[in-house]
């Protein structure tokens, strides 16, 4: 679909291409009646202003949005953290900003991001976003991280890092069932489909290989919050039939299944097995200590922000890249054999 110009603004809105330009670059008097108009169709449109022409010609601002969808997760800020510190190191400032695990607002920050001019985008998004699609056709770097809607392995549109993730949740759930586990929940939240279809996969997988009934009443869904692990794990202890083991998609509802199964003073791995996908920055000082998937934090983010300073620098004759992390297992003290 052929992205909307000025002139497609200015004749939708009943105005000259020259107002559009005015309202765009608040140079000049517009009506409030107008700017309205304008802002309606922009938005019916979903026109972004930086089209290839002006990209071309605007003077650089090094200045680089990095979009995570939440500040509170500690992988998620060590990933920020390696990010900005390459980026700083080349000479690019970090612009940080949160969605929040919602496609509107990870709109808004991307029309901020555009009208802000930045030189590229690193974002993890919450979702299957055509704008930013939109926005990589008009000209603008971007590198997708630790959600790839968009590539296939034989297709690849933007440039993307990853962790393989239906091959960890496959092996996590491989290596509960090698232990003797028949009843296993997995946690997962409906916000990001994208993401949690590979590890919800993978859990069905791995069911499937050994020889398994998936039973639903074990997959529940939550919102990525330690509430809703804490929530969910309530729930599923008041089961008829309660699991034997938790796999979390994420470490922030894991934290939130240890801290309900601790008020139940059900003890883990000896009555209930734990583990998540992703790292814990503080994970010493859990008791016991959690057998996670290996999320790659840091190598995350220092991969996807090499990857967009290259971008940037050689944009005429790029091929966009993917880049996807092993997810192994690191083993610890929070899963055993069922009792």
């Amino acid at each position: 679909m052929k992205n909307p110009t000025i002139k497609d603004v200015a004749s939708k809105a009943g105005v000259s291409t020259a107002t559009v330009s005015r309202y765009l670059n608040s140079s000049g008097y517009v009506s409030k009646e107008i700017q309205k108009k304008i802002s309606d169709v922009i938005e019916e449109l979903d026109f972004i202003p930086n089209n290839v022409a002006q990209s071309l010609k605007r003077t650089r601002t090094k200045t680089i949005g990095i979009v995570i969808p939440d500040l509170s997760n500690v992988s998620f800020m060590d990933t920020v953290k390696a990010i900005s510190d390459i980026v700083i190191a080349h000479n690019y400032q970090p612009i940080i900003l949160s969605s929040d695990e919602n496609l509107d607002n990870e709109n808004k920050i991307l029309d901020v991001l555009v009208s802000k001019r930045v030189d590229g985008i690193i974002i993890a998004s919450a979702g299957r976003n055509e704008k930013l699609l939109k926005i990589h056709g008009n000209g603008l770097p971007i590198v997708l991280m630790d959600r790839d809607f968009c590539n296939t392995d034989d297709n690849i549109i933007i440039d993307s890092v990853i962790n393989d993730n239906f091959t960890g949740s496959y092996q996590m759930i491989n290596y509960l069932i090698s232990l003797g586990h028949k009843k296993i929940a997995i946690l997962c939240s409906q916000q990001n489909p994208v993401l949690i279809n590979d590890r919800l996969r993978g859990y069905i997988n791995a069911h499937e290989h050994n020889g398994m009934d998936v039973d639903e009443n074990y997959i529940l869904y939550g919102n990525y919050k330690f509430e809703s692990g804490y929530e969910l794990t309530k729930r599923l202890i008041m089961q008829p039939l309660k699991p034997t083991a938790i796999f979390s998609v994420n470490n922030l509802m894991a934290l939130g299944a240890v801290a309900a199964l601790n008020e139940m003073n059900i003890s883990i791995p000896d009555e209930m097995s734990v583990c998540a996908f992703g790292v814990f920055k503080y994970h010493p000082i859990l008791n016991p200590d959690m057998t996670v998937i290996n999320q790659r934090p840091v190598e995350l983010g220092i991969k996807a922000a090499e990857l967009l300073i290259n971008r940037i620098k050689n944009q005429k004759d790029w091929v966009p890249q993917k880049f996807v992390f092993d997810a192994d297992i690191i083993m610890r003290n929070s899963c055993s054999g069922p009792k």
